[in-house]
């Protein structure tokens, strides 16, 4: 009866052993900082959207900001993380390989719906900075229409990483947040 026991009890730490090691390979985590002129920003949703199409694109076809309705938009959202903590840390759990867009979101109003008073900022190398209607993007001068803006800020360029299967990605980190209301 001891034998059995022990054959038992093997058996079944054998089957936790290579069920928590092959589950490592059914998901990846994208981690990283969200901060805005190096002050971390917490309570942030921090979202992994397809870079099948154009980042905006991907970007106007989220609405609300919960968990029900972020998981209802797999083909646009590929994971999230509901909240940044206090010193601004994320780590989003991913399902599906691919290209994506890493994007940051503080509800600013607390109405868990994208609207124009939330602030928004991308993963990305890349920043413009806007002034009044001139935009320098490394170093090149961009004029756009004078109502867009009345403040000096800068923005991220949105850049697509790729992601594999199994392959936890740190450092992705985004440094810059803006008013959704520029990009509607």
């Amino acid at each position: 009866m001891k034998k059995m026991k022990k054959l038992f009890f093997g058996l079944i730490l054998l089957i936790i052993i290579l069920f928590t090691s092959s589950c490592e390979e059914l998901f990846t985590t994208i981690s990283g900082l969200v901060s805005n002129d190096g002050i971390p920003i917490s309570g942030a949703f921090v979202l992994a959207l397809s870079a099948d199409a154009d980042a905006y694109e991907r970007l106007s076809l989220v609405n609300e900001l919960t968990a029900s309705a972020l998981s209802a938009i797999t083909d646009v959202v590929k994971g999230f993380d509901l909240a940044s903590d206090d010193n601004g840390y994320y780590k989003a759990i991913l399902i599906s390989e691919g290209t994506i867009y890493i994007i940051a979101i503080s509800d600013e109003n607390d109405n868990q719906e994208l609207d124009s008073v939330d602030l928004i900022g991308w993963y990305g190398k890349d920043t413009m900075l806007m002034i009044n209607d001139i935009i320098i993007i490394n170093s090149d001068t961009i004029i756009v229409d004078s109502t867009m803006t009345d403040s000096l800020f800068s923005y991220t360029i949105p850049e697509a990483i790729s992601i594999e299967k199994g392959r936890d990605t740190t450092g992705i980190d985004i440094n810059n947040l803006v008013k959704y209301k520029w990009f509607e």
